[in-house]
């Protein structure tokens, strides 16, 4: 009997401290997934990387004592580092915040407005990011034009040597997104969807959408319409496009932002919604049954979904 009294307070305990994890990040207007980390943050507020056992706010990175302005950043798988671009009062940075020390650390400066979303490789070797291409080499002034004159690069951790890949029109509030292999990525240029070799740089276009992301397991690119109501999956040879979720309803007062999130199993995305109240709700959408789970109704966006170790 005593066993089974202890058993039981262990099981009460167990649940507990689980309901106290929830609770706490549902008060962040975040949730959690088993074993999974998964980052939040919206622009202009601090970032987040929760699992079931904890929470961790990144919120040392600021703009005069206040929460940097990000570009859409990446979880590293490692979870242990967050990619992205900082705008400072007159030049962006780019970098690599460690988790651990709470520290930031740029490998890139450009010019104000022109440092775009930074997304780690499969490995966590190296980081693709665009940002605007200079209008002169010699003074590194940014052209009105930047958005055309973007340029999609690769930056790697162990060397510390960047390669440019290609130019130009990349857009740099889309974040890249690898293959699984490492070997190409996805991103958007101008209002369609491109595959780039990560060596050489030969691009090739898919279809028209905003927003892509590569699944983890490399079968579905999944991806915006222009619109951004509705989400759809593509073979990464452009074929057997289908629409996944459509947010626009009757009256269509919603839209999709910064790009679908795949769960680490590619079963499933996480859809950010905002309304014309810059509400958030965030959507999961189950690949195979098309089951569409409302996760979070006015919360932070999710930014990425990785697996926990």
């Amino acid at each position: 009997m005593a066993k089974r009294n202890h058993r039981s307070v262990f099981l009460l305990l167990a649940m507990f401290m689980v309901f106290l994890t929830n609770s706490h990040a549902q008060r962040n207007g975040t949730f959690t997934e088993p074993s999974s980390a998964l980052l939040f943050g919206r622009f202009g507020s601090s970032l987040f990387v929760v699992t079931s056992a904890n929470t961790v706010e990144l919120k040392d990175v600021t703009v005069d004592g206040a929460p940097a302005f990000f570009r859409v950043p990446s979880l590293a798988r490692t979870v242990d580092r967050v990619a992205w671009g900082v705008q400072k009062a007159d030049h962006a940075e780019i970098g690599v915040y460690t988790v651990r020390d709470h520290s930031w650390k740029s490998f890139a400066d450009v010019c104000f407005g022109g440092g775009g979303a930074a997304v780690f490789s499969p490995d966590a070797t190296k980081i693709a990011f665009v940002s605007a291409m200079p209008s002169s080499s010699v003074d590194g002034v940014c052209s009105t034009k930047s958005i055309f004159q973007s340029v999609l690069q690769i930056y790697d951790l162990a060397t510390g040597k960047t390669k440019m890949l290609s130019c130009c029109g990349w857009v740099m509030d889309a974040r890249p997104s690898w293959s699984p292999d490492g070997t190409e990525i996805v991103l958007q240029h101008l209002s369609q969807v491109a595959i780039v070799e990560a060596d050489t740089g030969k691009a090739r276009i898919i279809a028209d959408g905003r927003y892509p992301s590569w699944s983890p397991q490399g079968d579905w690119i999944a991806y915006f319409d222009r619109h951004l109501t509705k989400c759809f999956i593509v073979r990464p040879d452009g074929t057997g496009a289908r629409i996944v979720r459509d947010a626009g309803g009757v009256f269509g007062d919603r839209a999709m932002i910064l790009g679908p999130v795949w769960s680490p199993d590619g079963r499933k995305l996480l859809l950010n919604e905002e309304n014309d109240k810059q509400q958030i709700k965030v959507v999961m959408v189950a690949i195979q049954s098309g089951k569409q789970t409302t996760k979070s109704s006015s919360g932070l966006a999710v930014l990425d979904w990785v697996p926990a170790n």
